[in-house]
């Protein structure tokens, strides 16, 4: 289906230019990368067409098909640019692209069988004596029927007895559908039957559509080729739904008083609302520590953080959540856990939770630089990168901040794409930025960033800087070995204007650095 959205529009463009974060970052807002636009173009053709070899692995991994057997899939692999893509694609199988989803489907999808978090609070148990092991908070995110059943009946137990009737291979499904793992079982017409059925009392009517076409076909490749529509559609729903969960996670928010940074007085298991969580998230106000505020979250989605992982896999308090009675009763005896996030505002920590529980990547720039500090310290490393993606597409950030601050950021958090930008920034007027004191301290920073430096060594930055003068002025290697220098490189250029203004600002650059004593 052809798509004009501003957005998918967005993701071609930047397919053209193989900008790997970019892409990344729009795929996470849910833009489709199996669409087509106003030329039949796929995301997919235009980055093999580009030669763009790691944004071809990217967008296969998040779900673009290329099956040889359709005309889109023939495309990308007779238009690549080069062997090395046209291999990636020929060698890929179309039943990949749906192991390989976005990143918080692909967690969400590991929860079901990750049992290192112990956070799996509901069991459903079947007459052959069969249990699944899921989690309440996300069978009431994903279904109402759920929701009434954890707030009703169920409530406060962790076994839920199924119905005699019920399949084993059709719960399957159903535990797979809710958690985003791909669905690619064989049902006879009994299994079906009752799936459908108990698919309509779920409420799951994208899921009872795919059955009911699947069930219509007998190749399992065109099974697995109508599994690849679904899961885009499916993954966006629990996306929304997921959504749902965080804005009732912050309107259950609490406030609190603080002693020594920690609640001063116990925190109890929430006994009302509709979040289920089993672990608190507590952020600090900047008022001295004196007070803060307690998210209602859960382990399995913090789990997103390896900071976090690591804590609640470990031998920690804060490693389990509530006791259960023998009965299987919670014990609302037990003190509730509470973990921190670094000091940050709280907008901050809203957008890093945004992002654990439904992969929002928009960062405001504004808020760029306080995501990047939180994230490094929760070890997030993509929401660091789409963080920086925020600062080199704004326009405004350089009216409060400098290209210094960029770069001493880049630097800090370990950002390549940002020593970049600021090295462009440099380049595109190094007229202005050879007159600033601070381009003399950071060039000598890059030095200094050098583990053992000798006289052969290059700078960094220095390097960068050189690079991106070329660009400005389309200048290439092969321009450069033709010409014939003085030895200080102030000989004059006949060739072109290109290459004599490129020569003036590279002579600009060059003079810091004889001043500095440096030869770079």
């Amino acid at each position: 289906m052809s798509s004009t959205s501003h957005d998918f529009k967005e993701l071609c463009f930047w397919c053209r230019l193989g900008d790997l974060e970019n892409v990344d970052r729009l795929i996470s807002k849910g833009v489709n990368v199996n669409s087509i636009d106003e030329f039949n173009n796929s995301p997919l053709f235009l980055a093999s067409l580009c030669g763009h070899e790691e944004l071809v692995k990217l967008l296969l991994q998040r779900g673009a098909v290329c099956d040889r057997d359709r005309h889109e899939g023939a495309r990308c692999i007779y238009g690549a640019l080069n062997d090395s893509i046209r291999n990636i694609l020929l060698k890929y199988d179309i039943s990949k692209a749906v192991d390989l989803k976005q990143p918080f489907a692909s967690h969400l999808s590991s929860q079901l069988s990750d049992t290192s978090l112990k956070s799996h609070d509901i069991i459903l148990r079947f007459a052959n004596k069969k249990e699944i092991r899921l989690h309440r908070f996300l069978l009431a995110t994903r279904s109402n029927y759920f929701a009434q059943q954890l707030h009703g009946p169920w409530s406060g137990y962790t076994v839920a007895e199924m119905p005699q009737d019920a399949p084993p291979v059709a719960i399957d499904i159903i535990s797979g559908y809710v958690y985003l793992v791909p669905l690619l079982h064989n049902l006879n017409k009994q299994e079906s039957d009752w799936l459908l059925q108990f698919c309509e009392e779920l409420g799951f009517s994208s899921l009872a559509d795919f059955v009911k076409r699947s069930r219509l076909l007998a190749d399992q490749a065109q099974i697995t080729k109508l599994m690849t529509e679904y899961q885009h559609t499916f993954t966006e729903e629990a996306r929304g739904q997921m959504g749902a969960l965080v804005e009732d996670i912050f309107k259950q928010r609490l406030k609190v008083k603080l002693i020594d940074e920690f609640p001063t007085s116990r925190v109890d298991i929430p006994r009302e609302g509709s979040v289920i969580p089993d672990v608190y998230v507590l952020v600090k106000n900047s008022d001295e520590a004196k007070s803060g505020l307690l998210y209602p979250c859960h382990r399995s989605i913090l789990a997103r953080s390896d900071y976090f992982h690591v804590m609640f896999s470990s031998s920690f308090g804060e490693a389990s959540s509530y006791q259960l009675t023998t009965e299987g009763v919670v014990d609302r005896t037990s003190p509730f856990p509470v973990v921190s996030f670094p000091n940050c505002e709280p907008s901050v920590a809203e957008l890093i939770l945004c992002y654990l529980y439904f992969d929002k990547t928009d960062v405001p720039w504004e808020l760029a630089i306080a995501v990047l500090k939180a994230a490094d310290s929760l070890m997030i490393d993509r929401l660091k990168t789409m963080a920086a993606v925020s600062i080199t597409q704004s326009s405004e950030f350089l009216s409060v901040y400098s290209v210094f601050d960029i770069l001493h950021t880049a630097w800090e958090f370990r950002l390549e794409r940002l020593e970049h930008h600021a090295a462009k920034i440099i380049a595109d007027q190094i007229g202005y930025y050879t007159s600033q004191p601070q381009l003399k301290e950071v060039i000598l920073e890059s030095c200094d960033r050098l583990q053992a430096r000798e006289e052969t060594d290059t700078i960094e930055l220095v390097d960068d800087i050189r690079y991106y003068l070329m660009k400005k002025y389309n200048v290439d290697a092969d321009d450069l070995d033709d010409l014939k220098w003085s030895e200080n490189l102030k000989g004059g250029f006949e060739e072109s204007e290109e290459l004599r203004l490129y020569q003036h600002d590279y002579i600009m650059l060059d003079d810091i650095l004889q001043e500095l004593g440096l030869e770079a």
